[in-house]
């Protein structure tokens, strides 16, 4: 073997084992050289012996000064040494190595004749060398097991955490299911108060809804128990927390002192342990929310059904106290008690009165009829002026005005016939022989003018509500032509704003796509670094972002163009508006004095519609002479 220049020692941290055994093992096959012919001297050294005295296999090693005064290594396997694991930026050696010897096999040649060489290659008598101390693995196996100790450690601590906060989180969750039992039972008295319907008939309606208030006031405790629990169990969640964070960094620095793993290895393996405690406890704070919910969601639903229950038993007491006041009143009317009026000419008299004002609002009404202007003139208010229109008619209607009245003849004619002033042998005579028929003719012409009124009442409010029906269909055809033009406003504003979005989107679409682009050119002026670079980008990014400027000055010009048109369309929505409306009247703007000539071509129906829309005067005469009859058979009665 040929004696090499002294290798010097790389300092350590450098290099990883790995790679320093691989580079040992390069130098020490480049020592190995075999010999074909005969073997070296015992000792060559450079300078000393001429080359024509050793083989032709026998490379000779020049090393200069300048060569060893960086040491062994070359600049090749320093930038190997120095680089970082996993470095994306530094050469592979291995793979080096492989692309190396794979063109060492294509120059030397075909696999047969490699391994000629090196079965020709081995030594005569293979002499085992000891490699090296295994007092790195004997260190490495006590770092491992210390380090696994110290982990297990660290679990048994986390452990012993979790077995001190679970009894007291067990704890206080059952003390908040008995609070919440307790409650349960004592609102299950309240209500059983009211679940018999005797005892619901001893209550009014002030005692039900005190009842009430005494329910829906355990529910603020209830809600501050599961509020007061779910602080408890943060709290206890959170001293969880502070725990584990110094069991983690105590044993965060046994672990870092064991050395077992790399600083990098080390904070991954923590991080993962971390994690998995991070993960846990989000868990358990996921499971405090979710009770939290359930429990809050529990009460709501627990409070709701009682207020249905309390809300059925309300209908109950509402349902038995209506039966029992029906009740009273048909005693009331079976019973004796009733009287005849004092006077039936006033009765009468207070009922004119009362058909007068009824009366009256309705001419209010069709008078109300005519303040009916845009933009209050739509189909709504028609509809609510009919419907008030109604109500008013319905109450000059024979069956609910005159209901007092017959109900008053009803008591007139259970006195005459009941009243008990004389025993039952001589009041049973004076009835026969003196009061039965004055009784009876009385009776015969009450009934016929009662009879008369009815008839005139229900031909006259027949014909009003013709006239009125038609007035209706007029007013409610005013409203239309106003709805259809606001309708029109409406599609005119809709398209507007159709075409401002259609502008906006077509702009949003450019700019964005500018924006993008900019971004890119900035992106890359981030990165240039030559000045004649980041001037070419800077100016490009000008250009850009003068680009920009000209679209949104072409934007708003767009949009501005885009709103210049409205009020041309607002104006063709008006101009129709008021061709429909002197359609509607027939009216010309044009030729005003047409009116007349206009009205003889309008068909009967309109004709009749433009007369019905004036039936104050004639239901005020039939309802004047109604009354002046009324008051004359009233007389005659009396």
């Amino acid at each position: 073997m040929t004696d090499t220049t002294a290798m010097r020692v790389v300092p350590s941290g450098k290099v990883y084992r790995q790679m320093f055994e691989a580079q040992l093992q390069l130098s020490r096959s480049l020592t190995k050289i075999p010999s074909k012919e005969k073997p070296l001297p015992a000792l060559v050294k450079v300078g000393q012996i001429s080359t024509d005295r050793l083989p032709a296999s026998a490379p000779i090693i020049r090393l200069t000064r300048e060569d060893t005064s960086h040491g062994l290594l070359s600049p090749r396997q320093r930038t190997w040494a120095e680089g970082f694991p996993n470095d994306p930026y530094t050469e592979n050696p291995i793979l080096y190595k492989q692309y190396r010897d794979f063109v060492d096999r294509q120059v030397t040649g075909s696999e047969s004749t490699e391994a000629g060489k090196e079965v020709r290659s081995l030594p005569e008598n293979v002499v085992p060398a000891k490699t090296g101390s295994d007092i790195n693995d004997r260190i490495a196996t006590s770092r491992k097991e210390r380090h696994e100790q110290t982990v297990e450690d660290l679990h048994q601590a986390l452990n012993v955490i979790s077995t001190e906060l679970e009894p007291r989180i067990t704890k206080a969750s059952e003390e908040t299911l008995q609070k919440l039992a307790e409650g349960d039972v004592k609102l299950e008295q309240v209500m059983a108060r009211i679940k018999s319907d005797d005892a619901l008939l001893t209550y009014s309606l002030e005692d039900l809804n005190q009842l009430w208030d005494e329910l829906a006031a355990y529910t603020p405790a209830r809600q501050e128990w599961i509020l007061e629990l779910d602080k408890k169990l943060k709290a206890l969640e959170e001293e969880r927390m502070q725990k584990i964070r110094s069991v983690f960094q105590e044993y965060a620095q046994i672990l870092e002192k064991t050395a077992h793993l790399l600083a990098p290895d080390l904070e991954r393996f923590l991080d993962k342990e971390s994690q998995a405690l991070n993960q846990t406890c989000l868990s358990n704070r996921r499971a405090y929310s979710d009770l939290f919910v359930r429990l809050m969601s529990a009460d709501m639903e627990r409070e709701k059904g009682q207020h249905a229950q309390w809300k059925r038993r309300l209908e109950d007491w509402k349902a038995l106290k209506t039966k029992m006041a029906v009740e009273k009143f048909r005693d009331f009317m079976r019973s004796e008690d009733i009287i005849k009026p004092p006077g039936i000419e006033q009765v009468t008299d207070f009922m004119l009165t009362e058909l007068t004002i009824l009366n009256q609002q309705r001419l209010d009404l069709v008078q109300s009829l005519s303040e009916l202007r845009p933009p209050s003139s739509t189909k709504s208010a028609v509809y609510k002026w009919r419907q008030q229109m109604q109500k008013v008619t319905q109450e000059l209607e024979m069956e609910t005005v005159c209901r007092t009245c017959l109900e008053k003849v009803e008591a007139i004619k259970q006195e005459l016939l009941q009243e008990g002033v004389l025993d039952e042998k001589r009041g049973k005579q004076v009835v026969e022989e003196e009061m039965l028929p004055l009784v009876g003719e009385q009776q015969r012409i009450f009934e016929q003018n009662l009879e008369t009124m009815e008839k005139s009442q229900e031909a006259h409010t027949k014909l009003v509500e013709e006239n009125l029906h038609s007035l209706f269909k007029f007013a409610q055809g005013i409203a239309h032509v106003w709805d259809m033009h606001e309708i029109g406003l409406a599609k005119q504003e809709r398209a507007l704003q159709e075409k401002l979005d259609e502008c906006r989107h077509s702009h949003d679409y450019a700019n964005q796509e500018a924006e993008a682009n900019l971004d890119i050119v900035m992106d890359r002026m981030r990165q240039d670094a030559t000045e004649e670079a980041l001037r070419e980008s800077l100016g490009k990014v000008f250009d850009m972002l003068e680009k920009i400027q000209e679209s949104y000055q072409m934007f708003h010009q767009d949009q501005l163009d885009i709103v210049h048109t409205y009020p041309d369309m607002v104006q063709s929505e008006l101009n129709n508006f008021d061709n429909a409306v002197c359609k509607y009247f027939s009216v010309d703007r044009t030729h005003p004095d047409d009116k007349a000539k206009l009205l003889e071509t309008v068909p009967p129906d309109e004709s009749r519609v433009s007369v019905a829309s004036r039936p104050s005067s004639r239901a005020s005469l039939r309802s004047s002479q109604s009354r002046r009859q009324g008051r004359k058979v009233t007389r005659e009665e009396g």
